[in-house]
């Protein structure tokens, strides 16, 4: 089961709290929230204020700001952008880690990356997004985190778009539960993506 799976098994428990089951407030993880999805009140927390380190829990904000950047007519979904070497070595095959499958030169378009970090947590895919829209990943992640602060997401300090290993790489589970809900709320157009379960690129 993919992050975006598990995510969206959670959703009904996260977001509409009154109807959740009573041993959730049991549950064994180390940081937790239950968040009234309405009006953003947290009405739970294990450590929700915590800073912790998000793993693929990253591309939530990835996708935010993808979405932000076609929504200000920066960028399109029909935009295509070129896969280096590097997003291939880093977040390809050669990884070892989740990937869409991407190969050196070719030219996605961002609807196809962000099919590809949504359904398929690719690594490849978020360095693409991010060398395409800031000429770094470097830069991309500098950029996410700042437009996250704007949001009210404060915990937040990301040092790459995919969520792989990094010093200082943080975010509160609150932060992450306030995402969500305000990706629902800002972006609907794109919230049956979250509910896809595969998704192809070249055979994979």
């Amino acid at each position: 089961m993919s992050v975006w799976q598990r995510l969206l098994a959670l959703a009904p428990l996260l977001l509409f709290p009154a109807t959740a089951p009573a041993q959730i407030i049991g549950t064994e993880a180390e940081y937790a929230v239950i968040m009234d999805h309405e009006t953003g009140d947290i009405l739970w927390s294990k450590n929700g204020d915590t800073p912790m380190t998000p793993a693929s829990m990253t591309k939530m904000m990835t996708a935010y700001f993808v979405f932000d950047l076609i929504d200000q007519g920066e960028i399109t979904l029909q935009d295509e952008m070129v896969v280096s070497d590097d997003a291939w070595r880093r977040g390809g095959f050669p990884s070892g880690t989740s990937t869409m499958g991407l190969s050196p030169k070719e030219r996605p378009t961002v609807e196809q990356l962000l099919h590809g970090v949504i359904i398929m947590s690719g690594n490849d895919a978020c360095i693409v997004l991010a060398e395409g829209i800031a000429g770094s990943e470097e830069a991309f992640a500098q950029q996410m985190t700042e437009r996250a602060h704007e949001l009210g997401l404060t915990s937040v300090n990301f040092v790459n778009s995919t969520g792989l290993e990094g010093e200082g790489h943080v975010v509160s589970a609150a932060d992450l539960a306030e995402l969500a809900r305000l990706t629902i709320e800002n972006y609907p157009q794109y919230y049956d993506w979250y509910d896809d379960v595969e998704y192809t690129w070249g055979g994979f």
